[in-house]
């Protein structure tokens, strides 16, 4: 897995290469600290497999430029990592094709949970914009992208619903009307749809969504 991590701040850089080692262990990660490094960088290294950048580098002139990247590399998911708090920023930021913003407020186990979403398939938009009193329309949210949850089974989704009420594996049996070797054969299929090794992390990712229920 190789990435490139665009950002102009060493300890920003520093931070995601740990997160990304996090996701994969054995990645390599390139950097750049412009936009014209950025660019410089696709035509020569690569190919990469996931692209996170800031929207603040010096040389890059807006989002005019994100969407020009986002359609250089794609299918590769392109990841904003920003300091913006504004929704209607992020809505922009989004409308241009990116495959998740996330926040640099975000806590770091979540944005490895939010990298590892993007990698199988999914996307992120940060909870704010789904949260009322923001001065948006239904209209102006951005439409529907896929998400790693397209590709679960409905039996799946709700032992994943019940997993994030925190229910135990005995109690999930009972509320589906299952045994307990076949609520545990649901809940590793879960994981392994997910991508992800614990029922923490599977609950994060459902919480991250802004999903309140599955199915």
């Amino acid at each position: 897995m190789q990435v490139l991590i665009a950002d102009d701040h060493s300890i920003v850089r520093s931070g995601l290469t740990h997160l990304v080692g996090e996701l994969d262990a054995q990645a390599e990660v390139v950097a750049a600290t412009n936009f014209a490094q950025l660019n410089q960088l696709l035509d020569g290294a690569g190919p990469f497999d996931l692209i996170i950048m800031d929207l603040r580098m010096p040389g890059l002139g807006g989002l005019d430029d994100v969407e020009t990247v986002v359609k250089r590399v794609a299918p590769v998911p392109v990841v904003v990592f920003s300091m913006i708090d504004s929704p209607d920023e992020m809505r922009a930021v989004l409308s241009r094709g990116v495959r998740a913003f996330v926040p640099k407020s975000t806590d770091d186990v979540l944005v490895v949970n939010i990298l590892r979403l993007v990698m199988a398939g999914g996307s992120y938009v940060p909870p704010v914009l789904g949260m009322p009193g923001i001065g948006s329309s239904p209209a102006m949210k951005p439409p529907h992208q896929p998400s790693v949850f397209d590709g679960m089974t409905r039996r799946q989704l709700e032992v994943l619903d019940l997993l994030a009420q925190g229910l135990s594996n005995q109690e999930i049996g009972e509320r589906l009307g299952l045994n307990l070797s076949t609520v545990k054969t649901h809940v590793t299929g879960v994981l392994k749809a997910l991508g992800v090794g614990s029922r923490t992390q599977a609950v994060l990712m459902v919480k991250e969504s802004g999903r309140d229920r599955l199915v």
